[in-house]
Formats: structure tokens, C-alpha cells, sequence
């Protein structure tokens, strides 16, 4: 008989104020389920709440800490879950029946966007449903969709046996970014599954809109230790890099004209597109060339992070040699 009791959460993050508003509300539905934080600082006032433990490291990377409070637990189950998410009712217990059921799986669930923001915030929500910033946006912002096995969602909110997870060689620690893809394809590789489960769902807070921004160029910057790992899936991240390239070659324009109608052609359906998708995500008319603006802001800005990410990267790689 499976009961929460058999569940802990794993949360990784910077600071503990960054967590503290997901632990009340953790609290208000699960009383005593076992949590594990892993941050790298904490007040000591802060440390002392039952079945609360905290873990005080120098790592900067998700996927270490993660790997860090799975060494610490016992239970049979772990749940990783975003600082800025929180669980919807019966988020445990949905999972009850699929692990019955599955083995050797990860189940994960929508991460929405929670009640009561602000304008700007439900601005970046609306964004983040956009196909030209989220995979798959339909089963990680939303749960219309039925229960299914799917390719990859992020590890915002994903539930597995810790057994399981330990025998993949948890996550990759030296990833800062897209340690959760790089597990999926590990996983994948000895033809074990992702299950997308709709009531299985948490509400995970949107910041401001530099903030999201800034966190989107970030993302790019880190990803050359996936980008180095050869395998067909990771090409798929090549493609902001080139967009990125393509919008900086403009000055070939100047000396081919034929190039020149290449570049604006490209652009001008580069700009029906994101005008087509701001119009279908707008529910104001007065922040639609806000978002305008925010959506082609996050969507390039990715690329040049890949870009100014490389000669940090590499020239990390020469140092460490």
C-alpha cells in the first residue's frame, strides 16, 4: 500500500527565501511528508522544522544538489520539485495508481501558472505557452491532455523510485542546465519511459520580465556541455545558435544582394510568425505589443547565450586540461 509517508521532495535552490513561500504552502496540504532542501545558504534560525532537512553546499548546479539530498534519503520515492512551484490537491496521491502499475519510470506532471499575479507575470505565462518558447507547451502548461507516455518534460515536477534513479547514475552533476534532458536520453537509451500524468500538478510562479529574459539568455549560455555530448536529440538546441548567427550576418547583405532578399524573406516570416503567435496568445489588446516584444526577446535570446556561452566553455575546458 503506497502512502505519502513513502514519498520525499527534493527542492534545490540558492537561498532560503527563494523557498520558503513553496514550504508553507507544501505544508498547508502535506503536514508531515518528508522534505529535503538544498541550497547554499540559510539562516541557522531557519533550519529547525520538523521533517524538514537542509542541506548546506557550494555547488552551484540543480543537478548535484539533486544527486546530494538523494544520497540523504531513505524513502522509496522522490519527488523533484521547483523553489517557485508549489503542489495543486492531491498531488502525491495522483501519482498512487501509476506506480502500482509502472516501473521503472518517471512520472511528471503540468507545472501552470498559479492564481493571483500580477499583469506582467500573467504576461510571461501567456508567453510561455507559445511554441517558440516551451516544448511541448501544451503538456507542461496546461492539463487538458490525458494521461500518456510522452518525450521529455522538465524536472519542475517529476516523481520516480529512488532506486531507479540511482541506477541511471542520477544526474549528470557538471551540467548547469539541462541536467533533467540529458537524464530523459540516458533513460531512454535502456528503453525505460516518461509518463505524463495531468493531475499530477503543481503551479510554478512566473518573475519579472527581465528576469525571465535574463533567465532565458542564461539557459543558452550553459548549454554547450549538452550541445558537446553527441547525440541526434541534442541538435535540436543547434537551432537558436543559428538563428542567432543568421540575425548577426546581416552585413553580407552589403556585399551580395542576393543575400540581402535572403535576409529580409527569412526575417519578414520570422515577424509574421511571432505576430501571428502574440495575436493567438493575447487576451489584451493593450499589452499585446508587450508581448510582442517579450516573445521575440525570449526567443533569441537563448541563441546568443549559446553563442556568448561557447568561449566561456571552451575556454573553461582549455583551463581545466
Amino acid at each position: 500500500m503506497i502512502s505519502t509517508r513513502d514519498f520525499t521532495i527534493i527542492i534545490p535552490c540558492i537561498k532560503y527565501e527563494d523557498v520558503k513561500e513553496t514550504l508553507k504552502k507544501i505544508r498547508n496540504l502535506y503536514k508531515n511528508v518528508r522534505i529535503i532542501v538544498c541550497l547554499n545558504s540559510i539562516r541557522k534560525k531557519n533550519t529547525k522544522q520538523k521533517n524538514i532537512k537542509f542541506i548546506v553546499t557550494k555547488t552551484s548546479s540543480i543537478a548535484e544538489k539533486r544527486n546530494i539530498s538523494v544520497n540523504k534519503c531513505k524513502s522509496k520515492y522522490i519527488i523533484f520539485l521547483d523553489s517557485d512551484a508549489y503542489p495543486n490537491k492531491n498531488w502525491i496521491e495522483s501519482t498512487f495508481k501509476f506506480f502500482k502499475k509502472k516501473k521503472n519510470c518517471i512520472i511528471a506532471g503540468p507545472h501552470v501558472d498559479p492564481p493571483n499575479q500580477n499583469e506582467n507575470q500573467e504576461v510571461i505565462g501567456l508567453i510561455k505557452k507559445s511554441f517558440l518558447i516551451t516544448m511541448k507547451p501544451e503538456f507542461q502548461k496546461d492539463n487538458n491532455k490525458k494521461a500518456q507516455y510522452i518525450s521529455f518534460i522538465p524536472s519542475a515536477n517529476w516523481f520516480l523510485e529512488r532506486k531507479f534513479f540511482n541506477s541511471l547514475g542520477q544526474m549528470y552533476p557538471k551540467l548547469l542546465r539541462n541536467e533533467d534532458w540529458d537524464f530523459v536520453y540516458r533513460m531512454k537509451k535502456k528503453n525505460y519511459k516518461l509518463f505524463y500524468s495531468p493531475k499530477t500538478l503543481v503551479f510554478h510562479g512566473n518573475s519579472t520580465i527581465k528576469h525571465f529574459i535574463k533567465k532565458r539568455y542564461i539557459y543558452g549560455y550553459h548549454m554547450w556541455p549538452i550541445l558537446k555530448q553527441m547525440n541526434i536529440e541534442n541538435y535540436y538546441f543547434f537551432l537558436p545558435l543559428l538563428f542567432a548567427l543568421f540575425l548577426l550576418s546581416f552585413p553580407l547583405g552589403f556585399v551580395f544582394k542576393i543575400y540581402s532578399t535572403l535576409y529580409a524573406s527569412v526575417l519578414s516570416f520570422y515577424f509574421i510568425v511571432v505576430f501571428i503567435e502574440t495575436l493567438r496568445l493575447c487576451k489584451k489588446f493593450k499589452n499585446f505589443f508587450k508581448m510582442l516584444y517579450i516573445l521575440i526577446s525570449a526567443n533569441i535570446s537563448p541563441g546568443f547565450g549559446i553563442l556568448f556561452g561557447f568561449f566561456n566553455f571552451f575556454n573553461n575546458e582549455k583551463n581545466n586540461k
